[in-house]
């Protein structure tokens, strides 16, 4: 730790801060206001991480279940016994379903007569290493994570300093025109403002990020100015940029005869003039080259470093001079054209060549190419299933492009790095599916961020717009019904798909963008294919067939997998994230926000088993939803194995199982 002198009058004057904490601290310390939020923010940065870190420790049995103890009283407490006789301690405000639990305060360190607090999390990490505890860590691979958890609390509590600012201004602007929700912001704004887009006004209120990973805000490689300059958490609009490939070099696909290239010259004037000029003043023939959509980033840091050859050669042209104004979304590089509304242009997916929370943020070949096969498949399915009465929609990755080099002596590895670090997707923009002005739209995410405006939790926002459109006085019945609408619209289509065609989709909170009217959940929209599996027996009992890329991960011979997505991404990420903030925000009893839940999926359950084509599977897929013990998918234990592809998982408590008419 380093103590930092500050300018501040209004703070202490020497703050404790760690190397990550002390270069962000340099580098903001010529904005007084800045630096002063910031430093206001570190205990609360460092706590964020604290609590995803030692919550990870316990769910994921990294520390042994008989180390951990409760202690209950006037106040719950958690007691962890470490091995040289020291214990951990701390205050817990609430626990919740699938051992998940409300730090309040610091985390403790007990020895004979002697206490202290755990001030960062990166202590605790290095406690619980030296006690034996992470036999499964590599040296090499717990240094990493060590890191990575210094820098997401840095950037937490960044975005924590950057919120508070933004938050601000806003609430200035909000109480001169008497508006009081963020709803309300977004509605009204919508009205004044033909380019305002709700979408991303609430994916850049996602302050926090992952409510459950230690390493929610780590940024690797990312320097401190460009978190600032592209992190949606600071409002950001990167310019994205383009470069021209020779057509030898590289594979487009499509869903239908238009590829990247021309998709984009439909939708920006004058880029096909510009980069026809461009082109021809090298002497190249604009016929012969695609166009890949570069995140400004990637176009400034990897692209004249790790495709020097290619640029000399002129297979590859990079376009500096023509860019586009995009709006930072929740996943750092997908990004949001600025157009004014109706316009229907493409959100890009590009490749960063950085870590954001686990992975490097790259784009896959495999991506590339079976986006567009599956949402053929996944738009037949669709209009089988009558468009699922309209409620739910999985958005079309309508065309894609990688680079694709030649050079036959590439190892596979150094083949791969080129070709995901320059690619990119156009996937359907969920704006599209907004049917009118009283809808809103925003991504799941945001339902657990604060509102910028009125302080509350933002699903508790949509809550008491529920309740007043329908006359309700108790807010815990009010919530009741925002979960079971929530339910209803959305757990048939993930259910079908998974049942009856063998598709499971990651419908976790940042894949999902909800749309909202009248404080209800209408329309839930599905993007993204990164992380579905499939089933091909399932699917092609349906008469589906498709060959997706060699070796992708998305094919599985295995059904638990296909179960492990939907309830990991969906029931536990999703759902239970949901209900968590509401409990925690109104206090009101999980178990009855479950019932409506599992309500719902027993009905879906029970049409889909009439179906005798499909009822057995139908059947099987129903004992492993409700069983007593469902995965936990083990996203620390991940981190210190340094395995990101290969899921990990563990047993938890299934929230869902009915005992005695309970929930437990």
């Amino acid at each position: 730790m380093n103590t930092i002198h500050t300018k501040s009058t209004r703070i202490k004057q020497n703050e404790v801060l760690d190397e990550e904490e002390s270069k962000t601290l340099a580098y903001i310390n010529e904005d007084p206001e800045l630096e002063e939020l910031y430093l206001m923010n570190v205990q609360e940065g460092r706590r964020g991480i604290s609590q995803r870190l030692l919550q990870a420790l316990i769910r994921e049995k990294l520390i042994e279940e008989e180390r951990v103890s409760w202690l209950e009283g006037a106040r719950t407490s958690i007691c962890i016994k470490l091995p040289s006789g020291k214990t951990l301690q701390a205050v817990v405000k609430k626990r919740h379903s699938l051992g998940r639990f409300d730090l309040e305060g610091d985390v403790m360190e007990y020895r004979r007569e002697h206490s202290r607090v755990i001030i960062h999390p990166a202590e605790l990490l290095v406690l619980v290493r030296q006690e034996g505890l992470l036999k499964d860590a590599e040296e090499k691979q717990f240094h990493r994570f060590k890191m990575e958890i210094q820098n997401g609390v840095a950037n937490l509590t960044l975005a924590l300093a950057g919120a508070a600012r933004r938050k601000r201004e806003l609430v200035t602007i909000a109480k001169l025109e008497r508006i009081q929700t963020s709803l309300e912001w977004v509605l009204k704004q919508s009205k004044d403002n033909k380019n305002f887009s709700p979408l991303a006004f609430f994916e850049q209120w996602v302050v926090e990020g992952h409510p459950l990973h230690p390493g929610a805000k780590t940024k690797f490689g990312l320097g401190v100015a460009d978190v600032i300059r592209y992190s949606p958490e600071w409002g950001a609009t990167p310019d994205v940029a383009f470069i021209a490939v020779d057509k030898e070099y590289c594979q487009t696909t499509s869903i239908d005869e238009h590829t990247v290239t021309t998709r984009l010259n439909q939708e920006y004037e004058g880029l096909q003039s510009f980069v026809g000029k461009t082109l021809h003043k090298q002497g190249l023939d604009p016929n012969q080259f695609e166009l890949i959509p570069v995140h400004p980033w990637q176009f400034d840091h990897t692209l004249y470093t790790m495709y020097k050859e290619e640029i000399e050669q002129k297979r590859i042209v990079p376009i500096s001079d023509f860019r586009i104004p995009t709006q930072s979304l929740v996943s750092f590089r997908s990004l949001a054209p600025i157009q004014n509304r109706g316009q229907r242009k493409h959100h890009i997916k590009t490749a960063v060549n950085l870590q954001t929370t686990s992975a490097i943020r790259t784009v896959s070949p495999n991506s590339v190419e079976n986006g567009p096969i599956l949402s053929k498949i996944v738009a037949s399915i669709q209009e089988k299933e009558k468009n699922f009465g309209g409620s739910f929609v999985v958005l079309q990755e309508r065309a894609g492009i990688y680079f694709r080099p030649i050079n036959p002596a590439l190892s596979e590895e150094d083949r791969w790095t080129l070709q995901a670090n320059l690619a990119s997707i156009l996937r359907e923009n969920p704006e599209n599916h907004v049917k009118n002005e009283e809808e809103i739209p925003m991504v799941a995410a945001a339902l657990l961020a604060d509102s910028p405006i009125s302080g509350k939790l933002i699903a508790v926002e949509l809550i008491e717009e529920l309740a007043g459109h329908h006359g309700l006085s108790d807010l815990a019945e009010a919530a009741a019904l925002f979960i079971l609408r929530y339910a209803q619209a959305s757990i048939p289509g993930f259910l079908t798909l998974m049942v009856r065609y063998g598709i499971s989709l990651e419908g976790h909170m940042q894949n999902s963008v909800s749309v909202f009217r009248n404080g209800e959940l209408v329309r839930i929209l599905i993007r993204d294919f990164g992380g579905v599996r499939i089933l091909p027996e399932r699917l092609k009992k349906q008469g589906f067939q498709a060959e997706f890329y060699p070796g992708s991960s998305t094919v599985t011979e295995k059904v638990d997998q296909l179960r492990n997505i939907i309830s990991y991404s969906v029931m536990q990420n999703h759902f239970a994230e949901l209900i968590t903030c509401i409990v925690r925000a109104l206090g009101i009893n999980e178990e009855n926000l479950w019932k409506p839940v599992h309500a719902v999926c027993k009905a879906i359950f029970e049409d889909l088993k009439k179906d005798p084509y499909i009822g057995e599977q139908a059947k099987a897929d129903e004992q492993a939803f409700f069983h007593p013990m469902i995965s936990l998918k083990a996203l620390t234990t991940m981190r210190l194995r340094g395995d990101i592809t290969a899921y990990s998982f563990m047993k938890v408590p299934n929230p869902m199982m009915e005992s005695k008419g309970e929930i437990q």
